[in-house]
């Protein structure tokens, strides 16, 4: 799977609007527990590192929504290439929820961060050897004009 790794200076600005928000939606009487998701890595269908650097013209990631799916927050991201959008996301916050109960309580996010455009990047191929454990590899930096 191909994966755009935000710079590092984005990186912070991205861990930065976590910390706001773990704080803005930490409810210890709901006994929701927000925590960051890493690693911060979009993962997208391209089919290698090169046809990725060829294709991609920008990037931007969108303000968290929450994905009841996966019952965290993700941040909407889209790539624009030379044949379109494509849509991908990227896993920002976790919540854990210490009840069986589902709590009806919104999650409202007043973090003015997004959206946030993504300039410079390194693009991989992630491979899993373990659960939980991610290797990058055949890396390749783009910076976008």
């Amino acid at each position: 799977m191909i994966v755009i790794v935000p710079h590092l200076d984005l990186e912070l600005k991205l861990i930065t609007a976590q910390k706001k928000i773990i704080k803005q939606i930490f409810d210890i009487n709901n006994q929701i527990i927000p925590y960051s998701a890493m690693p911060l890595w979009i993962h997208t269908d391209f089919e290698s590192v090169q046809q990725a650097k060829h294709k991609i013209t920008d990037i931007t990631i969108l303000a968290p929504e929450y994905d009841e799916q996966k019952e965290c927050l993700v941040c909407p991201v889209e790539i624009k290439t030379d044949d379109g959008i494509v849509n991908s996301s990227l896993d920002f916050i976790h919540l854990r929820r210490h009840c069986d109960e589902r709590s009806d309580a919104a999650i409202h996010i007043t973090d003015l961060t997004f959206p946030l455009p993504v300039k410079i990047f390194r693009l991989g191929e992630c491979t899993s050897s373990k659960p939980g454990v991610f290797e990058l590899s055949n890396t390749k930096w783009v910076k976008l004009t």
